[in-house]
């Protein structure tokens, strides 16, 4: 039995083993089947204070390779292990310039040893004084050949070249004055016989360890300091020269006092750097740059972000490029309508860009990367959309050697609390998408370190690669205009920015994942696939909405027709005429329609061949159709116009051709047109409703003459009668 489970188990302790697990010192009494029989030792909880007896009780050996994994198990003595005193100095405790001094001694120990083995000399104190020379040549050697063997070895390790951080590599040890002395090596020889190597330790350790200073000197030496700790931030140097001009003044009032008093020593830099440093690192901090910039420098992360797949945490920020590029119009946006190319400002001057950002925490892969032109109404919606999508059009059209496939749904966002982001659009996107939205208040980018980092890798991998930089500050400005040094134009700049992406840093290797971010991304959807949004739900989260008239061919849209039989129904059955459609650039083989503010329903383009096609299909289709050839340009104007000349000369054959009229002709047209016009002004001249022959005289039948003042206003004039009638059947 108890075989069994020493196989199964991986046993750390034996019986006698006396050990700790953080605080609590324990002794294994025998090892059992279902673990460790220990006696717990007395022990006091150091955050309560609460004091606990010693026990017996069995700690099972899953509990132990836990507590192995998180390092707290230490073992204190082994039964089989040599007794160690615990006064004594470990090993692994040891400082490297104690072990090189060790190790120097011994050289020259196991010279005067071969020395003693050949009869060169004799085990006494006076032999020794007397062969000195011969002791110093002799180890002097011995040690030149470990130097040399030691750089040997550290050197080349399996015939390649090892290697090595700065000091790791042990120094040599000066052979100094004092070791010239036959005294000297008989101690050092004893001492390894007697102790053997840890006999050669000295106590170089304890060296610098004892102030040159009383306690009333740095008493006072601190009150100087805590007088000139301010948020003006003062260097040590203007420290050291203030705490000098103190003590220089405070030695002579001593001096001028009856009894003349000891003076202070004068101090240095190293000195008071190390009070800095001894009494109140923190304190100085604070009270030289302030608490905030204290809690930022100082304050502990502990284990930092965790992140166990892809997308599960997003960081998204916008950063102003330390870069002007001509904004130029070249080929890659004529595409766009005017009111884009207006946003982006392409007036051929030399500006700043804004990059808005989103980076996968886990694989550190970016996920969206695009410009933010200034007036832009959401780019949290841009910024978000890009990272659903598939990247790799955007790799190719830039030359890129390797694609752009990050892309899914991302589970959690943190974004800053600017006034980009903290809009009720930005926040509906999110919700409506199930995003968790993590905000971090400004100054503070510990808390979305990830995409902070990358803004100066940006800086210091692209950026100094091309002229026009701005720089910081004017200082580091100086007389460098960069709007007149600026050689990238907009799409230029685009282009690299994608290349560097997808093929400088997605390729480059990360100290932290141990791998690329684009081996890392591989990785993580291998293990867990990123998720994906449908068309329809990318259209009520992305889509832009419209209005348009319906026809028999059904709702076009951005150039293409969309049908379906519920919308022409629907025509039919009210007589409904405008709809509102609801469109996705991502796919515009469908969009989402709707009359009266009723459901949303999903209607199909008619030509199948825009299924599953997106707007750069489109505005790859249109361009070509805008596309004429000149020469049939030509032969379709040169038709047009033989034609209309034959047309012509036929007409005036046969006196078809209808010449124009001249000023007279058409002014009498004019009068012909206008002679039986009823209009008001004509009604009101004519008065009142007459009978037919109330104009006539009763007694002779005549009409009245003109000179009637009542009748005055039935003539016109010319002397006509408007009461009179032309009408030919009257005759």
């Amino acid at each position: 039995m108890a075989a069994l489970f020493r196989k199964q188990n991986k046993a750390f302790l034996e019986k006698d083993c006396e050990f700790a697990i953080g605080v609590r010192q324990g002794r294994v009494l025998e090892m059992r089947p279902e673990g460790y029989l220990v006696s717990w030792a007395e022990w006091s909880d150091p955050e309560t204070g609460e004091c606990h007896g010693s026990i017996v009780n069995v700690i099972s050996y899953d509990a132990l390779v836990t507590e192995n994994n998180h390092g707290t198990l230490k073992i204190l003595r082994r039964p089989l292990a040599k007794p160690f005193d615990r006064d004594q100095i470990r090993r692994i405790e040891r400082l490297p310039i104690e072990v090189a001094r060790q190790r120097f001694k011994k050289q020259y120990v196991l010279a005067i040893q071969d020395m003693i083995d050949a009869g060169e000399l004799l085990p006494i104190r006076d032999d020794f004084c007397e062969k000195i020379i011969d002791i110093v040549a002799k180890g002097k050697n011995g040690y030149d050949k470990y130097l040399a063997a030691l750089a040997i070895r550290e050197g080349k390790r399996g015939g390649a070249r090892a290697r090595k951080k700065k000091g790791e590599i042990e120094k040599s040890v000066e052979f100094h004055q004092g070791f010239k002395s036959g005294h000297t090596m008989w101690k050092w020889y004893w001492q390894w016989r007697n102790h053997g190597d840890d006999g050669l330790f000295d106590q170089y350790r304890n060296c610098g360890k004892y102030n040159r200073y009383d306690d009333a000197t740095d008493a006072f030496i601190v009150r100087i300091l805590n007088v000139l700790w301010d948020q003006e931030r003062p260097t040590v140097k203007s420290f050291v020269e203030s705490v000098q001009a103190a003590i220089d003044a405070e030695n002579e009032r001593r001096e001028r006092l009856p009894v003349p008093a000891a003076k202070m020593k004068r101090v240095g830099y190293d000195y008071i750097l190390r009070l800095i440093k001894e009494y109140a690192p923190l304190d100085h901090k604070i009270r030289r740059d302030g608490w905030d910039k204290a809690y930022k420098d100082l304050h502990t992360l502990g284990v930092g972000i965790e992140t166990s797949r892809a997308l599960q945490r997003v960081e998204i920020d916008e950063y102003t490029v330390d870069l002007f590029v001509l904004m130029q119009s070249t080929g890659l946006f004529d595409h766009l309508p005017q009111s884009i190319k207006n946003i982006l400002q392409l007036d051929g001057s030399a500006r700043r860009v804004t990059l808005s950002a989103a980076i996968d925490v886990h694989t550190r892969c970016f996920l969206a990367l695009q410009i933010v032109p200034e007036g832009i109404e959401s780019p949290l919606r841009h910024t978000v959309e890009m990272i659903y999508t598939d990247k790799n059009p955007i790799a190719d059209a830039a030359g890129a050697q390797f694609g752009w496939p990050m892309s899914g749904a991302p589970e959690t966002i943190v974004l800053d609390r600017g006034s980009a982001y903290v809009t009720d659009d930005a926040y509906d996107v999110l919700a409506s998408l199930g995003i968790t939205n993590l905000g971090a208040p400004a100054g503070k980018p510990w808390l979305k370190p990830f995409i902070e980092r990358v803004f100066r890798t940006v800086h210091n991998d692209l950026l100094l690669r091309f002229s026009g930089r701005a720089f910081s500050n004017v200082v580091e400005r100086g007389e460098n205009d960069p709007g007149k040094r600026a050689t990238l134009t907009l799409e230029s700049f685009l282009a690299w920015l994608v290349r560097w992406t997808v093929d400088a840093y997605h390729t480059k290797r990360h100290s932290d994942l141990g791998m690329s971010p684009n081996q890392a991304w591989k990785k993580a959807i291998k293990e867990c696939e990123p998720r994906f949004l449908s068309s329809h739900e990318m259209r009520e989260a992305f889509g832009v909405r419209g209005r348009r008239k319906l026809s028999r061919r059904g709702l076009r849209v951005c150039h293409i027709d969309y049908q379906a039989d519920a919308i022409m129904e629907r025509f039919l059955d009210t007589g409904a005429e405008y709809f509102e459609y609801l469109r996705w650039g991502g796919d515009i083989g469908t969009i989402s329609v709707r009359c009266d503010d009723g459901p949303w329903t999903t209607v199909p383009a008619a030509d199948e061949q825009w299924i599953g096609k997106n707007d750069t299909d489109l505005g790859v289709w249109l361009q070509e159709r805008s596309e004429q050839d000149a020469d049939e340009a030509r032969a379709r104007r040169d038709f047009i116009n033989d034609a209309n000349r034959e047309s012509v000369r036929l007409k005036q054959l046969m006196g078809l051709l209808s010449l124009p009229k001249t000023p007279a002709e058409l002014q009498k047209d004019v009068e012909r047109f206008m002679c039986h016009a009823d209009t008001a002004e004509r009604r009101h001249r004519a008065g009142p409703h007459r009978d037919l022959l109330a104009d006539l005289d009763d007694e002779t039948g005549d009409l009245p003459s003109l000179g009637t003042p009542e009748n005055a206003a039935d003539y016109d004039a010319n002397g006509s009668n408007h009461n009179d009638f032309d009408d030919d059947s009257m005759e």
